[in-house]
């Protein structure tokens, strides 16, 4: 089988550091941060949709989430939503295609949902099935510390009977699974591909820029220890990585000391 990841960029934009939870002296202090990652102090961050291509199944990963500040507030929410369906459209990806969605966990609803004029939600990707971790949503349900932006949507997902929630480890297709890290969330997951010509895991938000790779003391997790400990050994296998949130490429692979830019 030949297994493709594509990335359906919607929007690359700096930022101030301290939206990823990074200080500027540790980005000034990054040597390979510019021109790719960073400019300066601020740090590139991207809003995109990953698809992944795999035994006639077609995979979206955290679509455009954790940019629900802008991308879901107000009348330009409408707007955004147009203008993703938009892009994925003229990728060769209309969001009628889409089989299955995987939240690595909750930090936005991103494009998972479709919001109406009237504020109700409805799936994005009408076709498809929703998979998040049965941790994360039983955390977002029954823990009253923990009520991540989006919830609400997730919620009106599932009661539509949309979501199917999966365990610690969850196999979509031969080449494709998902396995639960934990350490940003109580459930966050990575999404693994393997396959002849591929060997990339699409990272969550283990590491919000590529940046936190070289970073060991990290903040914005639930349990940073273990967040810091998933991505060392992710990042030291030398294998591609893949971030939501990074910038185009989206992808960089570990070597020598650096995260070097890599399409897929």
């Amino acid at each position: 089988m030949n297994t493709l990841l594509v990335r359906v960029p919607y929007a690359d934009v700096l930022v101030d550091a301290a939206v990823v939870g990074l200080e500027a002296a540790q980005v000034e202090a990054i040597p390979w941060a510019a021109p790719v990652w960073a400019d300066g102090a601020q740090v590139r961050v991207g809003a995109a949709v990953w698809v992944i291509e795999s035994d006639r199944r077609r995979i979206v990963v955290d679509p455009a989430q954790a940019a629900d500040g802008i991308l879901r507030t107000g009348p330009d929410a409408l707007v955004h939503q147009e203008g993703v369906a938009a892009a994925l459209a003229n990728a060769g990806f209309p969001r009628e295609s889409i089989d299955t969605v995987v939240a690595s966990h909750l930090d936005g609803i991103g494009m998972i949902a479709w919001v109406d004029g009237d504020g109700g939600w409805t799936p994005f990707f009408p076709n498809a099935d929703v998979l998040v971790s049965r941790r994360e949503y039983e955390a977002i349900v029954d823990d009253s510390w923990y009520r991540p932006q989006g919830s609400d949507a997730l919620v009106a997902l599932h009661d539509q009977g949309v979501v199917t929630l999966v365990d610690d480890r969850h196999v979509v297709t031969p080449e494709v699974a998902i396995r639960h890290t934990g350490g940003h969330s109580p459930g966050h997951q990575v999404v693994e591909v393997v396959s002849r010509d591929l060997d990339a895991t699409l990272i969550g938000h283990l590491a919000l820029s590529p940046l936190h790779c070289a970073i060991d003391d990290l903040g914005g997790h639930v349990d940073a220890p273990v967040a810091a400990n998933a991505l060392r050994e992710l990042r030291d296998r030398r294998q591609l990585l893949v971030g939501p949130l990074w910038p185009a490429p989206g992808a960089a692979r570990w070597s020598d000391d650096e995260m070097r830019a890599e399409v897929p």
